[in-house]
């Protein structure tokens, strides 16, 4: 195992010792000296509470304040700077900037220097780059060097992520007639140059085989050398995040787990030597963190090659664990990789959605979902912190704003929850909150067939119950076949949904009329949670859920016709 640095903070006492033995010119530097030290002086992982992430490309893709969408949508400084002071809450340690794909840095490369590809995509492709960011950048702009700056300035950690194998918009990289050149920022002359590199050389066109082997020495030491040289240009960052969501494929599936975690853990101590050496020029510590996926399940573990203890011994300090998109309360690994990595600070993911369900046209930003409301971050939050998180990390925040395509469908669009998150910063706040708002997506739109006496499906939701575990409701999102197939429609179908029969430990529930709207709690968000009409609801007696796992079953017995249930959800009866 590395060595790590323990820092001692010192103590008011031995800054007086210190302080009165010093000659008296001296003495007053000394006191400063300590009084800025001493907040850096930290333990083996970070103490942020929350972390924000910003993809960087919401600033352009986002309506937002500050952006004006009437005018051309053009990339500045005060964009960036903006987006940190809007993320820099109270109980919020350290802000993430993800600058690009991890193909075409964001920033001055020597290795892929952002003129020269541009004049091979343009040859390549026949078509001339149209990337706001990279106007911003061939003018001199540095996104890196203002989100540092501005977070600094905020007394926030400035952390860069890399995204280590992005597979975004791969699939028309050979496909120069139809490739957009507003996505010029994602495929690269070495990624073109390479197909051989691909983790399914000749594979069907999707992501998962587009991405690169890993087990190919040039292909992870191409991406070495691009977070190699973002660390030495960038002395003033707090650290790297390597994100390994953007995508979670990096082996021939042949390929034995040894090997890969051989690889993962070569590739980690490497990036850690960069920071380290780093370190020894300027006496400054420079965290790393691992962004993976939250589950141990589905083989998602082993896509990675991810092992939390060899990866926290070879140089991680904190991991980021991930739902990869919509966030969960179930089955996340936060204990077992609590117990597993033991030194490393772990934060538990939330996003925007709890959940995506496909429009009548699907393209990149295409999907409806279900917004998270400030119960739902809430109730996530303090599982994430019951199962052993340090705190909380949000992703893809900024999509509560309108975006994309088939707005009209998808809106009206809310603003993020910043002025009600900084209580996730808090456990102890957490625990004494009486609200709770607990949802069960995975499995979603499970089908339940007319006729199919007995069916009955049976999930576990992991629960903390809000303090009085009071009485609450269980409601069931159920859903014609023509609704859960055809996106939002305008209006429900007007088909007989009762007949459901549902149980959580064992304990029959009432059914009751749903007198709640798409929302149950009060909230100012006002899309994405399909129609009032749509559920059917339960009563929940007092004290019957449970710290830990809660047995939800639920049955079609008496339902006239095949129904999908999208979405379980269990909220405290509003006073």
């Amino acid at each position: 195992m590395r060595k790590r640095p323990v820092f001692l903070p010192l103590k008011k006492g031995h800054y007086q010792i210190i302080i009165m033995k010093a000659p008296a010119l001296i003495r007053p530097l000394i006191l400063i000296t300590a009084l800025l030290v001493a907040p850096l002086l930290q333990a083996k992982k970070p103490q942020w509470k929350m972390i924000y992430d910003n993809d960087t490309t919401n600033l352009l893709n986002c309506d937002s304040p500050f952006r004006d969408t009437k005018a051309p949508r053009v990339f500045t400084d005060e964009m960036v700077r903006m987006s940190v002071r809007e993320a820099a809450i109270p109980g919020m340690g350290a802000q993430i900037l993800s600058p690009g794909l991890g193909w075409v840095p964001w920033w001055k490369s020597e290795i892929v220097p952002l003129k020269k590809h541009e004049e091979w995509f343009e040859a390549y492709y026949g078509k001339k780059p149209n990337v706001g960011e990279h106007r911003y950048l061939l003018a001199g702009g540095d996104m890196v060097d203002t989100f540092v700056d501005e977070c600094h300035k905020l007394g926030q950690a400035a952390i860069i992520s890399y995204r280590v194998n992005d597979a975004h918009f791969k699939e028309f990289a050979y496909n120069k007639e139809a490739y957009n050149p507003a996505f010029a920022h994602s495929t690269s002359q070495f990624y073109v140059e390479h197909p051989e590199f691909h983790r399914v050389p000749g594979g069907r066109n999707h992501w998962n085989d587009l991405v690169h082997n890993w087990t190919i020495e040039a292909a992870r030491q191409h991406k070495l050398d691009i977070v190699s040289e973002l660390i030495r240009n960038y002395p003033a960052i707090d650290g790297v995040e390597l994100d390994f969501l953007r995508h979670g494929f990096f082996f021939p599936d042949d390929t034995p787990m040894q090997q890969r975690v051989a690889v993962m853990v070569d590739f980690i101590k490497k990036v850690r030597a960069v920071l380290d050496e780093m370190e020894k020029k300027d006496g400054k510590y420079r965290y790393l963190g691992a962004r993976v996926h939250a589950y141990n399940m589905y083989n998602l573990w082993e896509n990675l090659g991810f092992a939390p203890k060899a990866w926290q011994d070879a140089g991680v300090d904190f991991f980021n664990l991930s739902p990869n998109y919509a966030t969960s309360q179930q089955g996340t690994s936060i204990a077992e990789v609590r117990d597993l990595a033991s030194e490393a600070a772990i934060y538990g993911e939330l996003t925007h959605t709890a959940d995506t369900w496909t429009m009548v046209k699907l393209g990149y930003d295409d999907n409806h979902y279900r917004r998270l409301t400030k119960e739902m971050l809430e109730t996530t939050a303090r599982i994430y912190y019951a199962r052993g998180a340090d705190g909380v990390s949000f992703f893809n925040l900024a999509y509560y704003r309108a975006h994309g395509s088939n707005r009209e469908k998808k809106g009206p669009f809310n603003e993020p929850l910043f002025k009600e998150m900084s209580i996730l910063a808090d456990k102890q706040a957490l625990d004494n909150s009486p609200d709770a708002a607990y949802f069960f997506t995975r499995g979603h739109n499970a089908k339940f067939s007319a006729n199919a006496k007995g069916t009955t499906k049976t999930y576990w939701m992991d629960m903390v119950p809000a303090r009085g575990n009071g009485p609450a409701t269980l409601r069931l999102l159920v859903l014609s076949e023509k609704e859960a197939t055809h996106g939002e429609l305008d209006a429900p179908e007007k088909v007989k949904r009762e007949g459901w029969v549902v149980k959580i430990n064992d304990v029959p529930l009432s059914p009751v009329k749903n007198t709640w709207g798409a929302y149950p709690l009060k909230t100012e968000i006002k899309a994405g949670f399909n129609k009032a009409e749509q559920y059917v609801a339960f009563s929940v007696p007092a004290n019957l859920l449970e710290d830990g796992p809660n047995k939800v079953e639920i049955s079609n017995d008496k339902v006239a016709q095949t129904m999908r249930l999208r979405f379980v959800e269990i909220f405290q009866n509003p006073k």
